[in-house]
């Protein structure tokens, strides 16, 4: 697991394998908080990591239940989110909307002209300005989060209303390829991700890792089912606005349709996906805190994928410089 170091502090890691207690804690905070005030940070990009290790982990082997590590893990975990918390934009909705009905089309508008819709990466795609080594570099982050989506979906479904579970499982039925496992979106994806030499460790950015850390925080572990619903509502919403701009780039370099065929079926699926996200918890929302709840974490996951975004391009133009 990775270390967080900052200016020779205490690393997150040793947290891990020692007994709390309150001073232990408050060094802890203080190290987090560190890191979240400069994104740009070296304490950031292993906060991210170490973050990100410990959330594979769950995927790979559960949860640890009965194990020293469930009780370590858990508590740096929500030091981590309570500190990120306080760092987080506190935009309030427009106090004029009061309903679910005033408020969804507000919010579809702040999805729409978010900035990860115009980000200067996809210039690089508009202009055929890329060349295989940085197309490649750019799938293998995508691949971070792409290749984990449906676990959220399912994770989620767990905390939501029984009757919304409908619309979660059929996103499901959709990500694992509509009842053809063949085409379940990762299988679709790899040909593509192989075509241009294949996804490696070293490519990671910690702006990939902290999106993929975002959706667990807001999927697997938020209080109530709100957060889940603008982020992932937002985030399905605004994908296709995305993908279209690569799917054009794929096809003009004279790619087969079963190349872009991941690309094709996500700018076809994911906005009704997104409609349907915010239908389904329609009925479930009454407040003015739930609205704002609903907002916070949509404008918070969009956040995070525009930061994959930032990563890649200036990756992108790093290398460029060499």
């Amino acid at each position: 697991m990775t270390m967080l170091r900052t200016q020779e502090k205490f690393p997150l890691n040793d947290y891990l394998s020692q007994t709390l207690h309150i001073d232990l804690q408050k060094e802890v905070e203080e190290t987090v908080a560190l890191a979240c005030q400069d994104k740009n940070s070296a304490a950031w990009k292993e906060l991210q990591h170490t973050l990100f290790d410990m959330n594979v982990r769950i995927m790979n082997e559960g949860f640890g239940l009965g194990t020293p590590r469930a009780v370590k893990e858990w508590e740096l975990r929500n030091i981590i989110e309570k500190v990120e918390q306080r760092h987080l934009s506190k935009e309030k909705i427009p106090a004029e909307l009061k309903t679910y009905a005033e408020f969804m089309p507000w919010l579809k508008e702040r999805i729409a002209s978010h900035r990860v819709n115009q980000h200067a990466l996809f210039d690089l795609f508009d202009a055929d300005d890329l060349t295989d080594e940085e197309l490649r570099y750019f799938l293998s982050n995508y691949r971070v989060n792409m290749q984990r989506f449906h676990l959220h979906v399912a994770a989620f479904s767990l905390i939501v209303p029984f009757a919304m579970r409908e619309e979660l499982y059929h996103n499901l039925y959709d990500e694992f390829g509509q009842g053809n496992f063949a085409e379940a979106h990762p299988n679709l994806f790899e040909p593509l991700m192989d075509h241009f030499g294949g996804a490696r460790d070293e490519d990671i950015n910690h702006e990939s890792c902290h999106l993929l850390n975002t959706k667990i925080s807001l999927c697997w572990f938020a209080d109530g089912f709100y957060p889940g619903i603008g982020g992932m509502g937002a985030l399905e919403l605004a994908i296709p606005l995305q993908q279209r701009r690569v799917l054009a780039h794929l096809r003009r370099r004279g790619l087969s349709k079963e190349l872009v065929k991941f690309f094709v079926v996500h700018c076809e699926l994911d906005e009704d996906h997104g409609e349907g996200w915010f239908a389904a918890g329609a009925p479930y929302v009454k407040t003015v805190e739930q609205l704002q709840t609903i907002f916070s974490a949509a404008m918070r996951m969009l956040d995070a994928r525009a930061g994959v975004y930032d990563g890649v391009l200036k990756g992108i133009l790093a290398r460029r410089q060499k």
